[in-house]
């Protein structure tokens, strides 16, 4: 799916939102994910973003937020980073949450390539919801450009540090030397 001419302002400003809302996200086995639910008028009434595993995604968190304030979310938009979930992991899968909230749109981001968790946003089309994609995806994928590297992939980012001496060593050929880093570092 791809974002269409029918996209709002306050949709774009929403995303926007959701993805500084992603930022905050913890960096690990996850996707960075943020959401933000929008009312008839595209004003924002709740906010949510996903901090790592088995925490709420950030779809259900912004349905969590709009009932604690009192929101009915039907009939509302919701604009998300990343196409909605449509598997159970170690918590359900978004699009029933979305679905048993009554939303009545959804703008992503960023397709979920994902083959386990993709298929959301045909899973909420073909059950009458208005689907839009694509809008802002090349942010929402810069955002999280190791995890969809590792997914895509099938291995894991990795980050290695190494402390070496200035001749590129990291202990000397005779074995004499023990540390190269300072005791802070240890």
């Amino acid at each position: 799916m791809t974002a269409s001419g029918n996209i709002t302002a306050q949709e774009m400003m929403a995303m926007e939102h959701a993805l500084l809302l992603a930022g905050q996200g913890v960096r690990g086995a996850n996707p960075l994910v943020g959401a933000v639910l929008l009312d008839d008028d595209g004003g924002m009434v709740a906010t949510g973003a996903h901090f790592g595993a088995g925490t709420d995604h950030a779809e259900v968190a912004a349905l969590k937020n709009a009932a604690l304030h009192g929101v009915d979310p039907a009939g509302c938009t919701m604009v998300v980073t990343l196409e909605p979930c449509n598997h159970t992991g170690r918590t359900g899968p978004c699009t029933e949450a979305i679905l048993a909230a009554g939303i009545s749109r959804v703008v992503y981001a960023a397709s979920d390539p994902n083959p386990e968790a993709a298929g959301g946003a045909s899973r909420l089309a073909e059950n009458g919801i208005d689907v839009a994609g694509g809008l802002l995806a090349d942010a929402a994928t810069e955002l999280n450009r190791r995890w969809l590297d590792a997914v895509r992939t099938r291995r894991p980012f990795v980050t290695v540090k190494v402390a070496q001496s200035l001749d590129a060593q990291s202990a000397a050929a005779d074995g004499s030397s023990q540390w190269i880093t300072g005791p802070h570092a240890r």
